[in-house]
């Protein structure tokens, strides 16, 4: 495995090819290198993706379209079948036949109705190997955006060029003369995984044009034209390296050249419709527990919570892998995290509801887990105190001029009807945080397979001190969703009320 520098040459020998094997290997080394993504240890992981970079430079450099080598065998040559017509039968009260056939001679005859598409047996579909390489990218990415000194020689310090370079692999895959034809499954499913990465990496774009944003207002500049700037970094990467080939292989015009001059939410307009699609055609859950993602929502989320691909979509791994809970949370999760971030706050509020109407797809998991449950509650009771926040934010000018006349308007009345939604949901959650079951779910969840008691006295520690800080974090919030009712609160005693139980909440 090379793990050297992603700006350098990949290793390739003199007689060296790719085979069916090679993809083989491929789809294991990036297995394991989303494994231990998902366990947050950077100084592991970005060799492994190092790795699996180079390993796909080595397919770019074999084939212009590596799912050739996979799909090949797919291919099959349509057959034209003479039509079919419907037999004629003499029934009782029909003409007699003769007269039938002198008929319908005159007519075009009839076909038979379109048989049903068989289901589609791909082993892979065509964008497996764009899959790959492109969340490779993305994870890279995030990964030297947290730890920037990791990056080697030659290997910009900044996440952006990772995650431009991830979009154009993600569009060169949907362009695929293997995807856009027929030629190999007439019902061939959407990879549903491209389109989450593709929507998880337009996020985090936001995330930075956001952060740039803000960084050009503290210098007093004006903040437009962010985008435009880091939609045009990008590095003059030596012509053997990685990035060289992906730059010679996208389309002419691409999707990010129509984000120059696009503003932190017209990008996330552009996530919005790929997690939509992702999400309509990712597979729905079983009727089996969904594992916990690694960490909770108030604490420092990590690369998110990948889980490598399942067939025929996967490079890699087993169908036990896949949990549609873990992926809505991360969606949600993440585009809430940014959400947050926003300056305008009609923008703030959209986003915030757009996560809240993922997370409450987890129904099933609210219902019948309580480990689950805990965590969405909160979730989604963040979600509201940012819409809630936001629509008051309307209103704080009036305030401050001391017209309480637009308390009894139909803005203040959205502010509070969400801030009592946000104060409904964390009040829920403390109530599932604090049931005895809870601790026992998440013993099952993350105890599995293994009889150690040492572990599950770890366990019980690590559990009990977040249990402790998610607790303090959610009568923190409680304290924010309570203050600021009672500033939108009319009646005097129902404010004090609000005020009081705030100050009871409060933590700090």
């Amino acid at each position: 495995m090379d793990t050297s520098s992603t700006a350098s040459p990949s290793a390739i020998a003199d007689d060296e090819t790719c085979d069916v094997e090679d993809w083989e290997d491929l789809k294991e080394l990036f297995a394991k290198a989303a494994e231990v993504y998902e366990a947050d240890d950077p100084n592991e992981t970005l060799p492994l993706l190092r790795g699996v970079i180079h390993e796909c430079h080595r397919f770019l450099l074999f084939y212009q379209d590596p799912s050739v080598l996979f799909m090949n065998n797919r291919i099959l040559a349509k057959k034209e079948e003479p039509p079919q017509y419907f037999e004629l039968k003499e029934w009782a009260g029909f003409p007699p036949p003769d007269k039938v056939k002198a008929r319908s001679q005159s007519r075009a005859p009839l076909k038979s109705p379109t048989p049903p598409l068989k289901k589609c047996k791909c082993l892979d579909l065509p964008t497996a190997f764009h899959t790959i390489l492109g969340t490779a990218l993305f994870f890279f990415g995030t990964l030297i955006a947290q730890s920037p000194e990791l990056a080697l020689a030659g290997e910009p310090p900044s996440p952006l060029p990772y995650w431009l370079a991830a979009l154009d692999v993600f569009e060169t895959g949907e362009t695929l003369p293997t995807r856009t034809s027929n030629a190999i499954c007439e019902s061939m499913p959407e990879d549903w995984r491209m389109a989450v990465i593709w929507g998880r990496t337009l996020v985090s774009l936001s995330e930075e044009v956001i952060r740039r944003e803000n960084e050009e207002r503290k210098k007093g500049n004006p903040d437009i034209g962010v985008a435009s700037e880091f939609c045009a970094e990008e590095p003059e990467w030596p012509h053997e390296s990685p990035f060289s080939a992906i730059a010679a292989r996208r389309p002419p015009v691409t999707r990010r050249m129509s984000m120059a001059g696009s503003s932190a939410n017209e990008i996330l307009v552009l996530a919005m419709d790929q997690f939509s699609r992702g999400i309509f055609h990712m597979p729905h859950a079983h009727n089996r527990r969904s594992p916990l993602p690694t960490t909770s929502y108030f604490s420092h989320l990590p690369p998110a919570v990948p889980t490598p691909a399942t067939s025929p979509s996967t490079p890699g791994s087993s169908d036990l892998t896949f949990s549609r809970a873990k992926e809505l949370y991360t969606i949600a999760t993440e585009m809430l995290l940014v959400a947050e971030k926003l300056a305008v706050p009609s923008e703030r509020a959209h986003w915030a509801s757009w996560a809240d109407s993922v997370f409450q797809q987890m129904k099933m998991e609210v219902d019948t887990d309580e480990a689950w449950r805990s965590l969405i509650l909160q979730s989604r009771g963040r979600a509201w105190l940012v819409v809630g926040s936001a629509r008051s934010e309307d209103l704080e000018d009036a305030l401050e001029r001391g017209d309480e006349g637009v308390l009894a308007g139909m803005e203040a009345q959205d502010a509070r009807e969400s801030l009592e939604m946000a104060m409904e949901f964390f009040e829920k959650a403390m109530e599932a945080s604090s049931s005895p079951s809870t601790l026992h779910t998440v013993h099952s969840h993350a105890g599995a397979g293994t009889s150690s008691s040492s572990r599950v006295e770890r366990m019980d520690r690590m559990d009990e001190d977040q249990e402790e800080e998610d607790r303090e974090e959610l009568r923190r919030l409680l304290a924010e969703v309570l203050v600021t009712l009672a500033n939108l609160t009319v009646e005097e005693e129902r404010r004090e009320l609000f005020v009081l139980d705030g100050d009871e909440m409060d933590v700090e």
